[in-house]
Formats: C-alpha cells, sequence, structure tokens
C-alpha cells in the first residue's frame, strides 16, 4: 500500500536552478541571464531527497541531450517525488563566475572590483518556499529533513512531512506533472500547457525535461489532502 506525503521545503540559501536564458549588454559586452521558473523538476527532487548530488549529472552522455539518469530506477522502487510548485518565493540577481563556486550580489551597477562578471543568475532566495508531493511506496525508508539540489554549494532546503490522503477523482487541470513520466505510466493528459522545459531528458523516456499542467476530460486526478496542519490539496494523476 503506497503512502502519501506533502512535503513543504523552504530554501536555506540561494537557488540557481530551473533557468530559462536571455542577455544584456553591460559596457558593450553581452551576458547570458539565467532566469528560474517557479518549479523544481522532479528528477533533481529524487535526487535530492535520495542524498544523491544531482549536479554530478550536468552533463549529458550517449545521445544528444539525454542522460542515463541511471539511479532513478532505484529510487522509483522506494519514492516517488512530483514536481514542485511555489508557495511563496523571492528573487535576486547574482553575479555567477562560471568556473567556480563563487557567487555575489551586486551592489552598484558596474562592480569596480576584479571579480569576474561571467553569468547573471536570477536566483531564488533564502526563505523561498515550495511544496510537493511524495509517493512512498517502500516505508522502511526515513526520508531526510535537510535535502540539496542544484549546483555551486546551493539549494539547501529544510523539508516538512504531512500525512495525506486521496479525497475523491476529478477532471480538469492538475498541479505539475512531469510528461514523460505521465506518458510511461499511462496517464497522458488529454493537453496541457509548460511550466519548465529542461535541456536534457532521462533516456528513453521521452518529454521528461517537460514539466507541465495536464488538462483531463475524465476523472484521472486524485484529490491528494493533508490530513493534518491546514487544507493543502493537490490535484495529479497518481503514477504507478
Amino acid at each position: 500500500m503506497q503512502k502519501l506525503l506533502i512535503a513543504r521545503l523552504r530554501l536555506s540559501d540561494f537557488l540557481t536552478f530551473s533557468s530559462t536564458i536571455s542577455f544584456t549588454s553591460i559596457g558593450d559586452v553581452s551576458y547570458p541571464i539565467y532566469k528560474p521558473q517557479p518549479y523544481l523538476h522532479n528528477y533533481a527532487l529524487m535526487y535530492g531527497f535520495a542524498g544523491l548530488l544531482y549536479a554530478s549529472l550536468a552533463s549529458p552522455k550517449g545521445q544528444l541531450n539525454e542522460i542515463d539518469y541511471g539511479q532513478l530506477d532505484e529510487i522509483e522502487e522506494k519514492f516517488y517525488v512530483y514536481p514542485a510548485r511555489p508557495k511563496a518565493i523571492g528573487v535576486r540577481r547574482l553575479l555567477c563566475h562560471v568556473k567556480s563556486e563563487g557567487f555575489a550580489e551586486p551592489v552598484q551597477p558596474k562592480p569596480k572590483t576584479v571579480y569576474p562578471w561571467h553569468v547573471v543568475h536570477m536566483a531564488f532566495t533564502p526563505g523561498s518556499e515550495f511544496e510537493t508531493v511524495i509517493v512512498v511506496r517502500d516505508e522502511r525508508i526515513k526520508l531526510p529533513k535537510t535535502i540539496r539540489v542544484g549546483v555551486k554549494r546551493q539549494g539547501v532546503f529544510s523539508v516538512e512531512y504531512q500525512p495525506a490522503e486521496v479525497k475523491g477523482y476529478v477532471s480538469g487541470l492538475s498541479d505539475p506533472i512531469n510528461l514523460g513520466d505521465a506518458l510511461l505510466n499511462g496517464l497522458a493528459p488529454n493537453s496541457y500547457v509548460v511550466l519548465l522545459s529542461t535541456r536534457t531528458s532521462r533516456r528513453n523516456v521521452h518529454h521528461s525535461n517537460l514539466i507541465v499542467k495536464g488538462y483531463y476530460y475524465e476523472d484521472k486526478l486524485a484529490l491528494i489532502e493533508a490530513t493534518k496542519g491546514g487544507r493543502t490539496t493537490f490535484k495529479l494523476p497518481l503514477m504507478k
């Protein structure tokens, strides 16, 4: 019997993650600006909850724009995490050195320092909150109270868990789902809106780089509600 949990994630530092790219000119030099979308990809979260470093998977292997994500098979036997939706977020501009672990907050339009202005990140700030649903398949596992996702030693979240249950099934628009996972589980939406698109997908799982809100004509969305601590509700297709 699968157990459902609602996880609330509170960011302890900065997070430069889940970004789209645009460009700006500063002193006649063009710099990329990475702007985050307010959703977190579930594969990064699954590695985070498993205590593994997602950043090590940043470079595609094998076919272009595909990653093996081999450890996901083992993780999915124990639990499945849906993409996280925003609850309360803040965003701030940071300057990041492409080849180092450092970042800095600009305090003037053109810093008069030797700090290399290579990349501009619009990052989520400390105190930002996200929430998601976890399907626990192996009740022997102990989920962590702190996880980390992203790169540059960032993305440290404290996590609170609430037990949840299914209150019924409805049609309509879902909360964020991984489109590739939904297709793989026979839960294809009738239509969808893309919320987040990453550069790489899971090998042999087409469209797993797309986080979407799916629209279902039939009653395939479980109404998942916290049993304690307020009425937090998600509408999600239950992955097998």
